[in-house]
């Protein structure tokens, strides 16, 4: 996050209730939450970016966002969150973030459209390569080892929202959603093996 907390645009994706509440009980039984302490973002502010931001956006950039966003044609994709990677403050890396298994062929579509359209609607400085994580911290303390999370945490990343965030504390406030269509092809489950 960058150091101020002027506003800033983006497009992103915020998990429902149901996947921060199985975040949150799942972060406490691995000890996550007590590694992180006071540096664990809220649970409100999770999200998966789609965007690059555009700092201190006027009125008129916001209303051309939002007719621009208005005609993203893309597909809904599920993430299957497998592992905490733990910050290595030694090495200068701060940040904790959940990763998903992989990186989805089906996240890379959504990404590739989004992005694509971003820049045919004159947008191309926010048509950045996100990869597919939820950032838990920006500034952790100290370091600790990868954390496997058993079995998978799973969103289906079925809406895009268009947020300001900024203030203090910081906060999004969403200006515009659009739903996804329908995943393409869901991801399977392998039963367990004995």
């Amino acid at each position: 996050m960058a150091s101020n907390n002027a506003p800033r645009l983006l497009l992103l994706a915020f998990p429902p209730l149901s996947v921060r509440a199985a975040l949150a009980e799942r972060l406490i039984a691995l000890g996550v939450t007590e590694k992180l302490g006071n540096r664990l973002l809220r649970f409100e502010l999770l999200h998966q970016s789609f965007s690059g931001r555009l700092l201190n956006p006027s009125n008129e950039q916001c209303d051309a966002l939002i007719h621009a966003c208005a005609g993203i044609s893309a597909h809904a994709c599920t993430l299957r969150f497998n592992r905490v990677e733990g910050p290595n403050v030694e090495a200068g890396r701060t940040h904790c973030t959940l990763l998903p298994r992989g990186k989805p062929k089906a996240f890379a579509e959504t990404h590739a459209s989004v992005s694509r359209h971003l820049r045919a609607s004159g947008f191309e400085a926010m048509a950045t390569g996100n990869t597919p994580h939820m950032t838990l911290s920006y500034n952790a303390l100290t370091s600790f080892a990868n954390i496997p999370i058993v079995p998978t945490i799973d969103w289906t990343i079925d809406e895009l929202c268009l947020a300001i965030g900024g203030g203090n504390p910081y906060r999004y406030e969403v200006i515009g959603r659009w739903p996804l269509l329908p995943e393409l092809a869901a991801p399977t489950v392998q039963p367990a093996l004995f």
